[in-house]
């Protein structure tokens, strides 16, 4: 994806593309942005799901508790800290594992830049403004360019994600049983 980035004028408003009709850009968009939540809300379920069964293969509910209300992140996180601890308790690595955990954290680093853009600034070559970027000398604004192409970039991504967790359920009960 290709980014922009402009400096901070006075007004945040006047870097940001308000002008024109970007209604049949957005129409054409929606339909892209919805896939790529229900694939990202797919690979989500598939996460918390190995959770569970990492905790316990018995039943669900002690995984239910741990990840009730827990953020897409933080179960990242807590399966790459649980999967650690399982390989170095059989002295053993998943070769997969930093490949899925970087994989997993882009992912949802992607889905939230899409979520959270500012789709009204959208400009006639696709950038939409995602975030400022604020050091210590200067802000800036940080654009995105989310047309066609980007989307289903990142719908892909997300759906090779969760094909990957296949390989990575046989490497875990390989290690298991070992």
């Amino acid at each position: 994806m290709k980014t922009k980035n402009k400096e901070l004028e006075q007004f945040a408003f006047q870097t940001k593309h308000l002008e024109g009709d970007n209604e049949d850009f957005l129409e054409l968009l929606s339909s892209h942005v919805g896939h790529l939540i229900f694939e990202f809300n797919l690979l989500e379920e598939r996460l918390t799901s190995n959770i569970w069964q990492m905790i316990s293969d018995r039943h669900d509910s002690e995984g239910v508790i741990l990840t009730h209300n827990m953020n897409y992140s933080a179960k990242v996180d807590l399966f790459d800290r649980y999967s650690n601890y399982v390989q170095s308790i059989y002295d053993n690595e998943i070769k997969l594992h930093s490949k899925l955990i970087s994989d997993l954290k882009e992912c949802g680093r992607l889905r939230n830049m899409v979520v959270h853009a500012e789709w009204n600034t959208v400009d006639p070559e696709g950038y939409a403004f995602v975030k400022f970027r604020v050091k210590k000398k200067n802000i800036t604004q940080e654009f995105v360019q989310l047309d066609e192409n980007s989307l289903v970039k990142i719908r892909n991504m997300i759906i090779t994600t969760y094909n990957h967790f296949d390989d990575y359920d046989e490497q875990y009960s390989k290690l298991l049983r070992s």
